[in-house]
């Protein structure tokens, strides 16, 4: 496989907001240093997206250009748009195909403005009658952390017909912050170096992560769907606030702060919008085959997650109080409006398949007791507090749907009703996952995939554990869990057709340098009609 031209990060990483003026040495007046990308598609539209970044502030005009071949030697469409500072210098078009082009069709986008063309987009829409699609399912991107190999190979691959992002699209943390400690000598130090607060620096940070040149070629590629999660906002995003946001208002105010991240979000990724920009749930299909709904566990209506030490007094931890609050049915993940619109969705038609696109995993997990499987020496400060709270069997991740189980039995439910083939993805967590649903009554409901992430460090790198050992272990005490790798970054493939599915995890080889090596798979099978998974030899 072919490796790939070293980034232009060093010269290029604080093109943004603050940037859009600096002359360069081009002779052009214009630049599209940030690439061409489409996303939402529909049977009939999806959205094609670029940014231009102009020598002298003021609004620019870009024409659009349609063609079903890569060498334009027929324009089938042509638009004069415009864009200025207001959105950043991005532009977004929603292409209607009518009689032009054939649904689930390939053709090809560019954009030119003064004398300069972009580069070539590939695209389609979904197919309105198909029995068959393959997806690719990404999730986690951390810039500093290493480069987008997995973006790269998947471009290389050349075989999706969508991707799917799940969230962390992008990081907001600081230089010297989560995943930064080789980002000098890769090349890839965070612009702006703060952290992520107002708009310019959610622009400034979008524009940086757009400049990787892996993302740069699965963008042209294939059209995306995306989602957001915390990072895009702050770590640990509820709808009143964050983790890492200051409550005493050093950092402003919270709503102030996720205001600019959605406006920044919006006009830099090739999303749909609606009227509320605050909603990101929607719906794909593909004729009555697949169904894919992207859902926000996030911010839109999620109540703070409960915290276990809020729960220790001296006399010990509350374990009764604990579970009265972590079972209650006021709180939200998804929230009614939500769980309303799914339960409407999948109970419109029958689908062969419906996919849930999400943050955070749904399966029932627990940790083993890692101060049984840790020397006292390798037990890094942020563990510490939590590992008395492993010993007692609670869940192990109080952020995802185990801090949530009322709603999560509410999913259940309506998924149960579907009669649908119910496969749930999840990012969140930068490991690879694969878990056979079962609610309350341990009837199986589903198939969960978890993707591991593009980049950013997983359980592996952040604690010295023997691999074999943890994963016999969290395996053997999680019913639902078939499956997971703790070590390896990469993205997932799904493949439908008539009969089934085939779930392939692609590990990339090394972060650390530029080369998109695929250097191993996992690849699992799910029957249509047979709510089970099963591991096939690759």
């Amino acid at each position: 496989m072919k490796r790939r031209q070293a980034l232009k990060v060093s010269s290029l990483a604080t093109i943004g907001l603050t940037a859009t003026i600096n002359g360069g040495c081009s002779k052009n007046t214009v630049l599209f240093d940030h690439g061409v990308a489409s996303g939402d598609p529909l049977s009939d539209r999806v959205i094609l997206w670029t940014r231009v970044t102009p020598k002298k502030p003021g609004p620019v005009e870009v024409n659009l250009e349609i063609s079903a071949n890569r060498n334009f030697s027929q324009v089938l469409f042509s638009k004069a748009l415009k864009t200025d500072s207001l959105s950043d210098y991005t532009i977004k078009y929603d292409f209607s195909i009518g009689s032009i082009l054939k649904s689930g069709k390939n053709f090809f986008y560019r954009f030119n403005s003064q004398g300069t063309t972009s580069e070539i987009g590939k695209t389609k829409t979904l197919a309105a009658e198909s029995r068959k699609i393959k997806l690719g399912v990404f999730s986690c991107s951390n810039f500093p952390a290493g480069f987008f190999n997995a973006y790269q190979a998947a471009a290389e691959a050349n075989d999706l017909d969508l991707w799917l992002h799940l969230g962390d699209y992008l990081y907001e943390y600081p230089m010297g912050g989560y995943g930064t400690q080789n980002a000098e000598k890769l090349g890839r130090v965070p612009s702006p170096s703060h952290e992520m607060i107002t708009l310019s620096d959610y622009r400034m940070r979008h524009a940086q992560y757009k400049l990787d040149e892996g993302s740069k070629a699965l963008h042209r590629n294939a059209p995306l769907v995306a989602v957001w999660d915390d990072h895009e906002f702050a770590n640990d995003t509820w709808k009143k606030g964050a983790e890492n946001h200051s409550i005493d208002g050093e950092e402003g105010d919270f709503f102030s702060r996720r205001a600019a991240a959605i406006r920044a979000y919006h006009e830099w990724m090739p999303i749909r919008e609606q009227q509320n920009k605050r909603k990101i749930f929607r719906e794909f299909k593909v004729g009555k085959f697949l169904q894919l709904l992207m859902l926000d566990t996030r911010q839109f209506q999620r109540d703070r997650q409960i915290q276990p030490k809020d729960y220790l007094s001296k006399s010990g931890f509350s374990q009764a109080s604990f579970y009265e609050d972590l079972n209650s049915t006021k709180r939200n993940l998804l929230g009614a409006e939500q769980l309303a619109w799914i339960e409407k969705k999948v109970g419109s038609q029958k689908f062969d398949w419906t996919i849930l696109g999400q943050q955070v995993l749904m399966t029932k997990l627990k940790f083993p007791d890692l101060s049984k499987m840790l020397k006292e020496e390798d037990i890094p400060s942020f563990l510490k507090p939590y590992l008395k709270f492993l010993g007692l069997g609670i869940p192990s991740n109080l952020d995802a749907w185990d801090g949530y189980p009322a709603e999560r039995n509410k999913l259940y439910d309506v998924m149960q009703k579907s009669s649908t083939n119910f496969i749930s993805l999840a990012g969140d967590t930068h490991n690879a996952w694969v878990s056979e649903l079962t609610n309350a009554s341990g009837d199986k409901i589903g198939i969960e995939l978890g993707a591991p992430s593009v980049s950013s460090p997983g359980i592996a790198d952040a604690i010295k554990l023997d691999e074999k050992q943890f994963t016999d272990k969290i395996i053997e005490i999680n019913s639902e869990l078939n499956w997971m790798d703790p070590k390896h970054r990469g993205y997932l493939t799904l493949a439908f057709d008539e009969n089934q599915m085939e779930a392939r995890f692609n590990f990339i080889k090394e972060l650390q340098k530029i080369d998109s090596t695929i250097f191993s798979t996992q690849v699992f099978q799910v029957q249509k009609n047979k709510l089970g998974i099963t591991k096939k030899d690759t």
